[in-house]
């Protein structure tokens, strides 16, 4: 019976892919594909924006295939640095845009406070806190975030795959984790944060 039945790796498809074959590349996909949603989701504001950017670092692999090297058999760790420079790449033309539009007259519209209530007091604030401290640190401190610690890969399979000494790969994540920590933090005074009242009201 040979090969029936028999689960190709990742470095068996990626010789095909690197061939022009689609179904290989599909089924590459299909394999990492969760793994680099999740990770995507992390570093970006949105579901919607998690998804563009799995597709972008998708699309990426597929316009290099004839360049990249797979480490220790896996495209995954391949994937999540790419999906990091784009979610980055994203996320400044993203900042951008709004800086243009925080230049545009402003509405008179009365703010609402009731939104800002319910984002303090919600029960995924914590959740909120962590992706964006995560965002807020450098590139390869998110790199080596997600390979050691999100992805278990070890310090060897860090080093080849981002060219950088283990020294850097050891210390970075503790490091990384601390950071984390203090940028998860509130503002003191966050959650008894209240609207300012005008003067007419303060008088009356």
């Amino acid at each position: 019976m040979g090969d029936t039945g028999k689960v190709s790796t990742d470095s068996e498809l990626w010789l095909r892919v690197v061939d022009g074959d689609g179904s290989a590349f599909a089924s590459l996909y299909r394999r990492h594909r969760d793994r680099v949603f999740i990770h995507s989701l992390r570093l970006v504001r949105t579901q919607f924006e998690a998804e563009d950017v799995t597709a972008m670092a998708f699309l990426e692999a597929w316009r290099c295939r004839s360049k990249i090297r797979l480490v220790n058999d896996s495209m995954v760790g391949w994937l999540l640095v790419t999906a990091t420079n784009v979610a980055r790449n994203k996320l400044r033309s993203t900042l951008r845009y709004e800086r243009l539009l925080r230049k545009l007259p402003e509405s008179q519209a009365v703010p609402d406070h009731s939104d800002f209530v319910a984002d303090t007091v919600d029960e995924d604030r914590r959740s909120q806190l962590l992706h964006r401290a995560y965002r807020s640190l450098g590139r390869q401190d998110q790199e080596i975030i997600a390979l050691c610690v999100f992805e278990d890969m070890s310090t060897a399979e860090v080093c080849e795959l981002l060219g950088i000494p283990s020294g850097t790969v050891k210390s970075r994540p503790s490091r990384a984790k601390g950071k984390l920590s203090q940028l998860m933090r509130p503002p003191t005074g966050f959650l008894s944060a209240r609207p300012r009242l005008t003067s007419e009201e303060e008088t009356q």
